[in-house]
């Protein structure tokens, strides 16, 4: 009885070479496109947060106050306003300045500038005594840096360093009442 012959396939192996060829690359594009989204969910989130805390501080002038109302705020309400719609992003690393502008509605008068995570105890009142009445502009300015891991799987020589871009929040808003 003859032996069968096993004859071995020209194409051994090719499948290690297809995934070599389009599989890993594949895989970057999938962890490139999922750090773009991340980073584009934490640009809204901010530039959300930064708005709504304006609009918040824009209720809050002197005419708020008026006829026995205690509603008059500090730096530490606008800030945890801010932290409340802050999500997925940490309090450390974001960088706020709170400015209030002169009757020209462009010169900056006063500013607060603090990470949020120090907002959070600041007491000074805002918007300033003399800068919170109807129709005064306030800004609110927000920075967070934004670490893609996209890097990690860019060689380089000595330390591996994370790729980052500073990620920005403003709104101007005018004092309503």
């Amino acid at each position: 009885m003859p032996t069968p012959v096993t004859v071995r396939s020209p194409r051994r192996g090719s499948a290690i070479l297809e995934f070599t060829f389009t599989g890993i690359p594949f895989i970057f594009i999938w962890i490139s496109i999922m750090q773009m989204a991340i980073g584009m969910w934490q640009y809204h989130t901010l530039q959300y947060a930064v708005k709504v805390t304006g609009a918040y501080i824009a209720v809050h002038g002197s005419d708020c106050s008026a006829n026995g109302n205690t509603c008059s705020i500090e730096i530490e309400n606008a800030a945890q306003v801010m932290q409340a719609y802050l999500i997925g992003l940490p309090p450390s690393s974001v960088s706020v300045t709170f400015n209030a502008l002169g009757s020209d509605h462009a010169t900056v008068e006063s500013t607060v500038s603090c990470t949020l995570n120090n907002c959070l105890t600041n007491t000074t009142a805002w918007p300033p005594s003399g800068y919170n009445t109807p129709g005064t502009d306030i800004q609110v300015q927000a920075e967070y840096q934004f670490n893609s891991a996209i890097a990690l799987f860019v060689p380089s020589v000595g330390a591996m360093k994370f790729g980052s871009a500073w990620l920005p929040g403003f709104t101007q808003q005018t004092i309503l009442f």
